[in-house]
């Protein structure tokens, strides 16, 4: 019995549930899930799940500043979470244990595999210093995850820029990098008008992407301007929590859908736009995570458009794999520029976004590493039949 624990419940939103869910789908060994968080997840579909809060829910208090400074109530109930959650491992019969850093429950796994002398899988989707940034815990669990890379059994992060990192950080260890996973890719770029340019999000889309969206407003008006016979528009699938520049261009602002609307979208649009942040704040986030919204993207069979700073992990992903059309600046003549230079290549950065997916992301392979990994490192039997490639 493998036992997950992670600030979320794997039916909860957000890429990082998305990812356990490909993962743990058809998993070859059994397995529980462990919810941390303070409020109740929604009920899972996939497999067994409890719900562990480390410390009660805080009401009203959660979605505001005060969150924060938080971490000495939850630092005075870690020993009774950890006792808690010690029992659920040896009442399960747990063989290891996985721990994801986003939250300090990772530690408090890691001391619980330390006293059952079990072995411990540690998961790196975000920089803490993203996750944690300005709470009180910050610096205690930078510290602690530098011990647990260096102590874990096995180590998974989204990206190989971040295991590099982290080898460089932390100590050179073992990583196997592992993040959302492909079930279809299209079999070839899909055909669309020569002259239409509508540009399509799906996701939430945080406040730290103002600046992002203003510059393509403002860079999809002078491209109509210029391009005066073609059909140019933004598409937002999730909403809008801040207001746009006065533009020219069709805006549609959509309501959150299911997966099987949001594919039907994919069918009446010309390019899909992947913002990244610019900004010191959220350097660490750019530098080194993935977003499963570009692992989606890169099965399409649409043109990319990349919008974020060019050291970004996916920004030298997708250079170095010419997979996207690189917008790498808030400048909306930029922007434009690149969009016009575009054109006559989409076609050939789409075939090297589907080749991309199929090799790198495709689920059957992603679920393999994964599994491989922990079979290596003894938490299956080696008889265990892993993936159908």
């Amino acid at each position: 019995m493998l036992v997950f624990v992670q600030p979320y419940g794997l039916n909860s939103p957000g890429g990082g549930p998305r990812i356990f869910r490909s993962l743990l789908q058809d998993a070859p060994v059994p397995f529980l899930s462990i919810c941390t968080s303070p409020q109740s997840p929604p009920q899972t579909t996939i497999g067994k799940e409890i719900h562990l809060p480390i410390r009660p829910h805080l009401g009203r208090l959660e979605s505001t500043r005060l969150s924060r400074y938080f971490y000495p109530i939850e630092a005075g109930l870690s020993q009774r979470f950890e006792a808690r959650f010690a029992q659920i491992c040896l009442e399960h019969k747990a063989t290891g244990i996985h721990g994801l850093a986003h939250s300090l429950d990772f530690w408090y796994a890691y001391r619980v595999a330390q006293k059952l002398n079990l072995p411990y899988y540690l998961t790196v989707h975000d920089e803490l210093t993203y996750n944690l940034h300005k709470r009180l815990e910050l610096g205690t669990a930078m510290n602690r995850l530098a011990k647990v890379w260096a102590g874990a059994t096995a180590r998974f992060v989204i990206s190989d820029v971040m295991g590099q990192e982290y080898c460089r950080r932390y100590g050179d260890r073992s990583y196997a990098v592992v993040t959302d996973g492909l079930e279809k890719v299209a079999p070839a770029p899909l055909v669309r008008s020569p002259k239409s340019l509508r540009v399509y999000f799906m996701g939430s889309v945080h406040l730290s992407y103002q600046a992002n969206f203003c510059a393509l407003v403002q860079a999809l008006d002078q491209f109509q301007q210029t391009h005066l016979d073609w059909t140019v528009s933004l598409s937002i699938r999730g909403g809008l929590s801040f207001s746009l520049p006065e533009n020219a261009i069709a805006i549609k602002l959509l309501p959150w859908a299911s997966e099987a609307e949001v594919a039907a979208d994919i069918n009446h649009v010309d390019v899909l736009y992947l913002p990244l942040p610019f900004g010191k704040s959220n350097e660490s986030f750019a530098r080194y995570s993935l977003s499963t919204k570009l692992v989606t993207y890169l099965g399409s069979g649409l043109p990319i458009l990349y919008h974020g700073p060019k050291f970004a992990a996916a920004a030298q992903l997708l250079r170095e794999k010419d997979a996207a059309i690189l917008a790498e600046s808030l400048d909306p003549e930029d922007i434009q520029q690149v969009l016009a230079n575009a054109k006559s290549r989409t076609s050939e950065m789409v075939e090297n976004a589907l080749h991309l997916g199929c090799n790198q992301f495709s689920l059957n392979n992603t679920q393999d590493r994964f599994w491989k990994t922990l079979q290596h490192n003894g938490d299956l039997p080696v008889s265990c039949e892993i993936g159908r490639c």
